[in-house]
């Protein structure tokens, strides 16, 4: 029950059985500590976690690979990078799922070259790497902007390890050479890719586009993505965007007018925060809470000392005014100010 709700996303399902079955004094298996380690993991539940690795050191469970492995993962996904490493260097054993776990948690937190380092260290100690360890990789060479180390990487997976190159793989790549502004090169290298890949890597370039205000190329991106009917929303407002600051409005009504009649919705962005071991959820659209006037409060008033403090944003895109009654409650960015006013 606890490993079909992680399994399905259900992560606070997953605790609340995890409590039941901890009141009914059953005893959990290692491979229950480690799924319910899972959701904590995906809730980024830094106490609960650590609860439960005290419960497991309590049951006598050693740090295996299931156990392990999974309290690394929570550590990282946590943003604990200490408790990470310290849990990874006392596992007597590590395979690459143990590699794996420490690599992306280094990568998400910021630390490219140490994810990066640990792959050296990875392949020192003889352990082959896998397809998801070159996710991880390609990802931390985006994350540092390592142009030239990323196409040495995809190589090797091939020519060194006989891994064929998955889409996400195709992917990083294609974030590489965007985060880099080489927009040229991502599109060449799109249409070079030998396998079908959707909207994915188009998706990716008109998004780093629309950062860079490379409307060209963004615009070409985006058509691509329309043309395979996507329905992802925030690519048709993100091409919007772009077709608005070249004052091209009877594109931009075409583009509102195709996410209309493919009946594409947004779905309503959530930000969470803890305080005080209560989790407070924010959800776009629908912000309710009992201190909802206080926050409010709070964010018009980092908002006054923001501007009393010369803030101006960098950029505005010229059809904000005409999808802010749309947005404004909207977006992901609503809940997570919320959350963060809260905090």
């Amino acid at each position: 029950m606890i490993g079909g709700h992680v399994k399905n996303g259900e992560h606070e399902e997953a605790l609340a059985l995890y409590g039941s079955m901890r009141k009914e004094s059953i005893l959990p298996s290692n491979l229950t500590v480690a799924t319910v380690l899972r959701a904590c993991a995906s809730l980024a539940a830094l106490k609960q976690g650590k609860q439960i690795h005290a419960c497991s050191l309590k049951y006598g469970f050693s740090l295996g690979i299931p156990i392990g492995s999974a309290l690394s993962t929570m550590y990282a996904k946590c943003g604990n990078l200490e408790d990470c490493s310290l849990v990874f260097k006392r596992m007597r054993q590590r395979d690459v799922v143990a590699w794996n776990s420490i690599i992306s948690g280094f990568s998400q937190n910021g630390c490219g070259i140490d994810a990066l380092n640990l792959f050296e260290e990875m392949k020192k100690e003889g352990t082959e790497p896998d397809h998801v360890t070159f996710v991880n990789v390609l990802s931390s060479c985006s994350h540092v902007g390592l142009v030239e180390r990323g196409w040495s990487y995809l190589r090797s997976m091939l020519n060194d390890y006989g891994l064929v190159p998955l889409i996400e793989h195709y992917a990083c790549m294609v974030d590489i050479l965007s985060r880099a502004g080489l927009f040229k090169e991502a599109k060449d290298f799109i249409e070079s890719v030998p396998i079908n890949h959707g909207t994915c890597l188009w998706r990716i370039v008109l998004g780093a586009c629309h950062n860079y205000r490379n409307f060209d190329i963004g615009a070409y991106a985006g058509e691509r993505v329309m043309e395979l009917g996507s329905q992802d929303s925030s690519a048709y407002i993100l091409l919007a965007n772009i077709y608005a600051a070249w004052s091209r409005w009877d594109d931009v009504e075409r583009i509102r007018g195709l996410m209309r009649l493919r009946g594409v919705d947004k779905d309503p962005g959530c930000s969470w925060v803890e305080l005080y071991n209560t989790v407070h959820v924010f959800v776009a659209r629908e912000l309710q809470h009992p201190e909802i006037e206080d926050i409010y409060a709070e964010l018009r008033r980092l908002i006054k000392n923001m501007k009393d403090e010369g803030y101006r944003p960098a950029s505005r895109s010229p059809c904000h005014d005409y999808l802010e009654s749309e947005i404004k409650f909207q977006t992901e960015e609503a809940s997570q100010l919320m959350a963060s006013a809260l905090s």
